[in-house]
């Protein structure tokens, strides 16, 4: 397949990030809230909405890295001609590009996202929803540096 539709898929991959980071910011303020009421009030538990507003943190932060990992990530690629090879050799790249800060963080934002998605256990939710809010910012870094690096090729 020729660039331009390459280029044309990164350009339309890029519109959803856009909007995905703007939900993701969105779900961590609120859940930053939430944490904070919970904090300050001690052996509160989430009410409904609170739960589900800490859910959406999660998928929303899953759902970013997924697009940017499995979609936009691997499009940058193609469009650079380069043959895909490993997870870690995609991390490595997007590294070198400055897309992303670090291979080492994106792979714990990877086991993250695996653990959002596959998590069975209500004890571990906890963790999840911290561990998600405390990286959120590098996801949304990440959609940021993608952008700008977009524009320029």
């Amino acid at each position: 397949m020729e660039p331009k539709p390459y280029l044309t898929l990164l350009s339309e991959q890029a519109v959803l990030a856009t909007a995905a980071a703007a939900a993701l910011r969105e779900s961590v303020e609120r859940s930053t809230k939430v944490l904070e009421r919970l904090k300050n009030t001690p052996g509160s538990t989430p009410a409904i909405e609170e739960r589900e507003t800490l859910e959406a943190a999660t998928a929303r932060f899953s759902r970013l890295s997924d697009l940017l990992f499995q979609r936009l990530f691997r499009t940058l690629d193609q469009v650079e001609l380069n043959d895909e090879g490993t997870h870690l050799d995609r991390l490595n790249r997007m590294e070198k590009r400055g897309i992303i800060s670090s291979a080492l963080e994106w792979r714990m934002l990877r086991q993250l996202r695996n653990d959002i998605v596959h998590e069975y256990l209500i004890e571990a939710s906890d963790r999840v929803v911290h561990e998600a809010i405390r990286m959120a910012p590098e996801l949304l870094k990440t959609v940021e540096r993608l952008l700008e690096y977009v524009r320029k090729i």
